[in-house]
């Protein structure tokens, strides 16, 4: 479990998706919050999950990420993907 949370990749993603939670509520809520704070059944929350990990791959494919994480591009690509079935 610890190694992870030395991972620059794992930390980056960590911060844009506190950053996407906070401006997007509705549309975004982890896994752990899906799990210990709402009433979603538990499968929901894994597919959901699930969909959260494709979504943040591409995201952190996006070349500069690390410098444009916080911006109005990241976060519409970002939204899109969301929307996306």
């Amino acid at each position: 479990m610890r190694d992870p949370v030395a991972d620059p990749k794992f930390l980056l993603r960590r911060k844009i998706e506190g950053h996407l939670q906070a401006k997007h509520p509705d549309q975004w809520l982890p896994l752990y919050s899906q799990v210990k704070f709402s009433d979603i059944q538990y499968k929901d929350a894994w597919r959901e999950g699930l969909r959260h990990d494709r979504i943040m791959e591409e995201v952190l494919a996006i070349p500069g990420i690390e410098e444009k994480w916080e911006s109005a591009e990241v976060e519409k690509r970002v939204m899109e993907l969301v929307q996306r079935p």
